[in-house]
């Protein structure tokens, strides 16, 4: 399995953690309950899932490979760092306003880490990862890969996910 496909499969998760958000968020608008379990255990898998483990993974193994690689500009690698820092930033304003009670502050966090997370999610797999396939080489892409096997995922991760998104999105396992 090709290093881009593995981020592609991660992605399709940070997503539906991004959809649970939302939910909450709407639910936090119309001044409905949300679990502070919930929101804690959501915002935790944004930290550990989104950030420590897959961004990592970008940031420590794929990145770095990428500068070595003539074909390669700095710019595009800067764009997705920078929108890393945001994105660690959101969590951590969404985290600060769900505990002071500030459900406008929520809300307003959510809409916008929502849109630079799909936005960005969209620009590494259509834009960056087709630079990735024509870039590197077979065996630059196992040595990413092989690094990536690195940073495994908790189990708890997934179970945890899919009753958040029964509860919010009411899916049915």
């Amino acid at each position: 399995m090709k290093c881009t496909d593995l981020l592609i499969q991660e992605h399709k998760a940070i997503l539906r953690c991004v959809e649970v958000l939302e939910q909450m968020s709407r639910r936090i608008e119309r001044g409905d309950d949300v679990s502070n379990e919930d929101v804690q255990t959501l915002l935790e898998h944004l930290r550990t899932f989104a950030d420590d483990h897959h961004q990592t993974m970008e940031e420590s193994a794929l990145f770095p490979e990428l500068r070595r690689t003539a074909n390669v500009q700095e710019g595009p690698l800067r764009q997705m760092l920078f929108e890393h820092d945001q994105e660690r930033s959101l969590v951590e304003a969404l985290d600060d306003a769900f505990h002071t009670k500030r459900g406008a502050e929520f809300v307003l966090f959510t809409n916008r880490f929502v849109e630079i997370i799909r936005n960005h999610v969209y620009k590494e797999d259509h834009i960056l990862f087709d630079i990735i396939e024509r870039s590197i080489s077979t065996e630059q892409d196992e040595k990413i890969t092989n690094e990536f096997a690195k940073f495994p995922i908790k189990p708890s991760f997934f179970v945890d996910l899919q009753r958040l998104e029964q509860k919010y999105l009411r899916k049915v396992a």
